[in-house]
């Protein structure tokens, strides 16, 4: 858990950059912090490890304060994956990983075994990319590397500085949607900053909306987009309304009650072809579009059928947004 109490941030020029921020990241929660260039989201998560020093307040630690730790130590405790990832160009792949475990003296053999099974998280080979340098990887493959990195040292707590960023949007959208498949896994606190308002929604279990230093709201992705906390809030979401009320409810809000009994006979019929109930209204709707069928199954990640989705029952859900002007409800 991070507290954040009273925290301020004010630079020499006198700039305000964060004031008064009272937050809690509850364990295991992925907290976004979102805003536009200037908000003070960047610096909200550097005080975090100490690359920013607070001027005011505390921030803690599952109830330690970083002010009272070694900041070399704790930064050695803590994850950090930025956008433009930062990997030694000299060092393999393997070395990269292995950053952390080694300054804090793991066995030769733990680290090799470690960084094997992070390649092999987050889907690269390990047999393929441990002796490969950063020079051959693609942006994508470097970010995975950068993941990888971050979690090395099995840190409690994860920082992550527009990871996917620097990346086009279909390696963007691949490697958010990778990464909500590893998060079950890892079971880690996150701090994700983000200037984007999609990229919150889909990634975030809260969201701390900030501008100019201060915070505008903390909410769920679907209360932020259903229930703005004041005009600033509203302006932000702008005209994105309808696609963030689309991707903040999921298939298994809509899916009619007790038609789980036909699972069996359309999953026969789906075959490979299914959906996770916790897909949002976007993915379903791209996923009718791509396939000429009147139902999808719908499995969870570990193929356990839970349902069906029927085309119609798509169609009301949307039209029930459309009528809600773009909300949720």
């Amino acid at each position: 858990m991070i507290v954040f109490e009273h925290v301020n941030k004010v630079y020499p020029s006198g700039i305000e950059a964060v004031r008064d921020l009272c937050l809690t990241v509850e364990a295991g929660e992925t907290m976004v912090l979102l805003g536009t260039s200037g908000s003070g989201k960047t610096t909200t998560m550097k005080m975090v490890n100490r690359l920013i020093e607070p001027s005011g307040g505390k921030i803690r630690i599952d109830g330690c304060n970083v002010l009272d730790r070694n900041p070399v130590e704790l930064r050695r405790s803590i994850g950090y994956a930025i956008q433009h990832i930062g990997l030694f160009p000299h060092m393999t792949v393997a070395q990269n990983i292995a950053v952390v475990p080694s300054l804090l003296g793991w066995p030769a053999g733990e680290i090799e075994d470690r960084v094997d099974r992070l390649l092999a998280m987050v889907g690269l080979e390990p047999e393929d990319f441990r002796d490969r340098f950063p020079g051959q990887l693609s942006g994508g493959q470097k970010q995975r590397i950068g993941v990888a990195r971050a979690l090395a040292a099995d840190p409690p707590v994860v920082l992550m500085d527009e990871p996917f960023g620097a990346l086009d949007p279909i390696t963007r959208e691949q490697l958010q949607n990778e990464f909500l498949s590893l998060e079950s896994e890892i079971e880690k606190t996150i701090v994700f900053v983000t200037h984007d308002i999609f990229e919150a929604v889909k990634m975030g279990d809260r969201i701390a909306l900030l501008d100019n230093g201060v915070l505008q709201q903390l909410a769920t992705p679907a209360e932020l987009v259903e229930n703005p906390a004041n005009p600033f809030v509203d302006d932000f979401l702008g005209q994105h309304r309808f696609q963030l009320a689309l991707l903040t409810r999921s298939v298994r809000a809509v899916v009619e009650t007790g038609n789980s009994s036909q699972v069996a006979e359309s999953a026969e019929t789906a075959a490979a072809k299914s959906l996770d109930p916790e897909a949002s209204l976007i993915d379903a709707l791209d996923w009718f579009k791509r396939n000429r069928e009147d139902e999808v199954a719908l499995r969870d990640r570990h193929g356990k059928l839970a349902g069906v989705l029927r085309r119609s029952e798509l169609v009301a859900a949307i039209g029930r947004v459309i009528e809600a002007g773009g909300s949720c409800q």
